[in-house]
């Protein structure tokens, strides 16, 4: 839907008009009031092309967060995104994984990792490629809309098969200077949530920022969790044409982690627990940058840039064994065991360039859409280390790592769409886009007390194309299809066992395919939002776990 500027005008007679002209001469500019979505009950749709991003023909989803009954305080992402039909959701944020993960199209949602996932337009994830996965969210007090674009937004976005999800955080106001606000929950289980946020506008300059601190112990014993978030940002108008931004992210947690059951443990008490030792941090850190400039009416530029720098630290009683594998404390020693220590350090830097230019061919006005990414990743991983025997959180080592390996993923992405205007109701939208990752690791893993050194470099070269068809029945309903081809390369994660039983195959090979789309959408009066399709998703190569019982 285009975006829909309401105008106010005043008519005066003509004598009136000459007279005020003879006097004095006085002009009121009133100011434009933009309604960019058509909602029903806070669910919409995108419009054909927003931020220098095209979404026509493509199956998405908007979600106005301030308009839902929802628990925002302990981050129910399920009562939110749950309202988008066919999503899946994980709830693990007390159980070692610190952000709710989501998926599509029955692909796994555990961390997000089939996911293209951002706040505010730029990646939040650990790597895009080489470590997809995601340990923060932002608090859904602070969002103000989630936008979803299934597996088409592989052109735009990047290569996941599950598409994009963006947390956009709320804007200052740009009526008052200064506005606080603040929101206290508590609840069973020792739940307290405490958000607080402050914003305004002061000329030319907008600014709004919030902390978050939450405290809660889980249904199951040992089970405990510590956060504070924090988020600010600050906007400088230079002028009509110009717009600058810089925003900061912090995340700190504690979780106390109960560890798992086997379904005799569940069927004969769902709350029990035979840990107490395990724990986990995840410290998040975001800077970025934004510019939104103006070339002409016709021609707008868009630049984000992200600096990501975080960790992902556990110390735990290994699961080796099973979860019936009891923590005790050994006779002999008159100790627990020695717990395992894993730490993962990651670093990012990522940049997206986008150009959107309004053009005329034959009477219809056509857009064309594109630009670059590029990112850098760096991730550590150091797993397999002797911890202590206790039972507070304690990251100490008793010697080396039995894996020390560091991974790099560099990605060049240049992408570019267009809008081809057959009529004023149905468009043709054609996209194009390359990716070359190049990736690399380095490091060591023990087997059998001894090092085997890795020192691997693989460059990757991937074209992506994709067309999307958009017909408009009426301003609010259309009918849309799309094809897009997606791709994943195989992940650090996926190229680690889990324990000492579990092998890798060397056979592995990157997963490619598509997605394609069929639907027909939109709104009818403020009563229904309706969006019917069918899809049609092919994923070659994906790598899963196939468990052999050995004789």
């Amino acid at each position: 839907m285009k975006q829909i500027i309401l105008l106010s005008f005043i008519l005066f007679p003509a004598g009136l008009l000459a007279q005020q002209k003879k006097d004095s001469t006085k002009i009121v500019s009133l100011k434009e009031v933009i309604v960019p979505f058509k909602t029903v009950n806070g669910i919409g749709h995108m419009p054909d092309e927003k931020s220098g991003i095209i979404y026509a023909g493509k199956k998405n989803e908007v979600i106005l967060v301030d308009s839902l009954d929802a628990n925002k305080a302990i981050n129910n992402t399920r009562q939110i995104l749950g309202r988008i039909p066919g999503l899946n959701i994980v709830e693990t944020e007390t159980g070692g994984f610190t952000a709710d993960g989501i998926a599509t199209r029955g692909l796994n949602p555990i961390q997000s990792i089939e996911m293209n996932t951002r706040q505010d337009g730029y990646n939040i994830s650990g790597d895009i490629f080489g470590y997809n996965e995601s340990y923060y969210l932002p608090p859904m007090e602070a969002v103000n809309r989630i936008e979803m674009v299934r597996g088409a937004a592989s052109l735009q976005f990047g290569a996941q098969f599950g598409g994009m999800v963006n947390y956009v955080i709320n804007d200052a106001p740009k009526d008052k200077k200064f506005e606080f606000h603040t929101s206290e929950t508590a609840g069973s289980f020792g739940l307290i949530n405490s958000f607080n946020s402050i914003g305004g506008t002061i000329n030319k300059i907008s600014y709004y920022g919030f902390v978050q601190y939450r405290y809660m112990n889980g249904w199951r014993p040992n089970s405990r969790q510590w956060q504070f978030s924090g988020f600010g940002k600050i906007q400088y108008k230079a002028s009509e044409k110009l717009n600058l931004g810089i925003e900061y992210t912090i995340l700190r947690n504690r979780i106390k982690m109960p560890g798992g059951l086997t379904d005799s443990m569940f069927d004969a008490n769902p709350r029990s627990s035979f840990r107490s030792r395990n724990w986990l941090k995840s410290p998040w850190n975001i800077i970025a940058a934004h510019t939104e400039y103006t070339i002409s009416p016709k021609t707008s530029l868009n630049i984000k840039s992200s600096l990501m720098f975080s960790n992902r630290s556990l110390v735990w009683r290994n699961e080796d064994g099973g979860a019936g594998a009891l923590d005790n404390i050994d006779p002999e020693t008159g100790k627990y065991s020695n717990r395992e220590v894993g730490i993962e350090n990651m670093n990012n830097s990522t940049t997206e360039i986008r150009l959107l230019h309004y053009y005329n061919f034959g009477k219809m006005d056509n857009t064309l859409a594109g630009g670059i990414r590029y990112s850098y990743a760096w991730f550590q991983k150091m797993s397999d280390g002797d911890g202590t025997t206790g039972s507070d959180f304690d990251l100490s080592t008793t010697g080396e790592f039995g894996k020390n390996i560091d991974f790099t993923t560099t990605n060049i992405a240049p992408f570019v769409e267009n809008i081809f205007k057959i009529n004023d109701k149905f468009s043709i939208t054609p996209g194009f886009r390359f990716e070359y990752i190049k990736s690399t690791s380095d490091g060591y893993k023990k087997s059998g007390g001894v090092k085997i050194f890795s020192d691997e470099n693989r460059k990757r070269y991937k074209p992506l194309f994709g067309v999307g068809f958009e017909y408009k029945a009426t301003a609010f309903n259309n009918l849309y299809a799309n094809i897009s081809q997606a791709y994943r390369p195989i992940s650090y994660s996926e190229l680690t066992p889990i324990g000492v039983t579990s092998k890798i195959d060397m056979n592995l090979k990157d997963a490619d395919g598509f997605n394609s789309d069929f639907g027909y959408r939109g709104t009818v009066r403020n009563y229904l939002n309706f969006d019917v399709g069918l899809f049609y998703m092919a994923y070659n190569n994906r790598i899963g776990t196939v468990c052999l019982v050995l004789k």
